[in-house]
């Protein structure tokens, strides 16, 4: 599940990676264009906050820097904040402020609302309590 929170958290800067590589992969011109559809600026900011801790999680190792060591302490946090800042701005340019109700403030209702989700769970559950309460030792004290 922390993988869905993370990969969710930071699609405004995976979403441009995965259309670069589309290229490359030779996906076709509808999928292309439903990640175009699927990125938006205002979620930059809580993207490099999930950002962060995504490295964090790929860089976890006992050579890991205290850099890394520190993001990592405080990963519930960053996620958290990254989370509701997410909600935040989805209701900010959200129809819903101009009380619009399409179809486009349903789906704002609804990524709202998994933000909201992912905060409680992020807070709440063991496992991501667990997860970032772990890291492995730093490789000069493993061998005391």
């Amino acid at each position: 599940m922390l993988w869905i929170v993370l990969l969710y958290l930071s699609r405004a800067i995976l979403l441009p990676l995965v259309l670069g590589a589309s290229s490359i992969l030779a996906i076709n011109s509808d999928t292309a264009e439903l990640l175009k559809t699927l990125f938006s600026a205002y979620a930059l900011a809580p993207s490099l906050i999930a950002g962060l801790v995504l490295f964090a999680l790929i860089r976890r190792s006992p050579c890991a820097s205290k850099p890394l060591r520190w993001i990592w302490a405080r990963a519930q946090i960053l996620l958290s904040a990254s989370a509701a800042l997410d909600c935040t701005l989805t209701l900010l340019h959200s129809p819903l402020r101009r009380a619009d109700l399409s179809d486009q403030a349903g789906t704002s209702l609804v990524a709202a609302a998994v933000d909201l989700y992912f905060i409680f769970y992020i807070l709440v559950a063991r496992q991501a309590r667990d997860v970032f309460a772990d890291f492995p030792e730093p490789a000069g004290d493993a061998a005391k």
